[in-house]
């Protein structure tokens, strides 16, 4: 089930990589000078992936155009690792053109660096590691009432999570909440038939205490967390919200919680992604986007993962 979950999840929580056009932050490039911009998060579970675009004039209202003729290497100590190959849109499903390893799985407290060329850019670079994962402790998980409109059912829920933060040193979590959802068919002879499943996230999810140590992620449904004010402590997050499904077309499964341990660098760039799609005042002064690539823009930061799950039939 993890890995299904983990392929899944940069699509279904955040429309993580179409996931607001790869959650790139709005690249408004004042200048004639057009430079790249590299999407890249990951993690232990899955081969490393990354996604090359441009920065765009504020002028320009098209849609994000992602690069089909970069050159992607990743370095380990200086050595060359692996080219990335090339996936095309036309081959990617529902991503974007982007770039992957098909021999290295990023591990644990590896320092890795990429390098992307494309012709008539700077060649830009950016490094990052995978920090330990913390577990989750326990998970509870009530349904508190449903509605239905039109053919949706809207169900409203309680969730708390737990786990316990390693002490004297920084860290930091993403943690993301998703629906686990059955398609079915009924046989002629009234068998029902489970078919395809997806893992959906929640309409909303809010903190049923505001003095909580989260703050929201701009999709409101998860949550970033660094461990400024509970260094080394038990830490018990209770949230409240609301998914909804076709009861026509699928059936409810485990509701799923990952707790992603992230990199400095991660966090920074999210939270402060989170602040600049939140500023409601056009008037302010507006929040400049974190971002570790050189000579280029955007982020390439490292997690890894914890998974539980509360099975409704409890």
């Amino acid at each position: 089930m993890l890995s299904s979950i983990q392929r899944f999840l940069p699509f279904a929580i955040l429309s993580f990589l179409l996931f607001a056009a790869c959650e790139e932050p709005l690249e408004f490039d004042l200048n004639d000078e057009e430079r790249l911009v590299i999407y890249s998060n990951f993690s232990d579970q899955q081969t490393l992936e990354v996604f090359v675009s441009k920065t765009r004039s504020v002028l320009n209202t098209q849609p994000t155009t992602f690069l089909e003729d970069a050159t992607v290497m990743v370095f380990v100590d200086n050595e060359l690792v692996e080219i990335l190959e090339s996936v095309p849109a036309a081959e990617s499903g529902d991503k974007p053109a982007f770039y992957k390893t098909l021999k290295l799985k990023p591990e644990v407290g590896v320092v890795y660096t990429i390098k992307v060329t494309v012709p008539g850019f700077d060649p830009v670079t950016a490094t990052n590691s995978i920090p330990p994962s913390v577990p989750i402790e326990s998970v509870a998980f009530s349904n508190t009432g449903q509605t239905e409109v039109n053919q949706s059912k809207k169900i409203k829920f309680d969730v708390s999570v737990s786990f316990v933060d390693p002490l004297e040193e920084e860290n930091y979590y993403h943690l993301v909440f998703l629906q686990k959802l059955n398609s079915y068919t009924v046989s002629p002879e009234g068998d029902t038939i489970l078919d395809n499943t997806i893992y959906n996230a929640p309409l909303t999810v809010y903190p049923s205490n505001l003095d909580m140590p989260v703050t929201g992620y701009y999709d409101h449904r998860s949550f970033l967390i660094k461990d400024q004010f509970f260094n080394g402590e038990k830490l018990r997050l209770e949230f409240w919200g609301m998914y909804d499904y076709d009861p026509s077309k699928y059936i409810p499964g485990d509701f799923v919680i990952e707790l992603r341990t992230v990199s400095e660098a991660y966090y920074l760039y999210h939270i402060t992604l989170s602040r600049q799609v939140n500023t409601d005042n056009p008037l302010s002064e507006g929040v400049v986007v974190y971002d570790n690539v050189e000579n280029g823009e955007g982020i390439f930061a490292g997690y890894s993962s914890s998974f539980n799950s509360f099975k409704l039939s409890n």
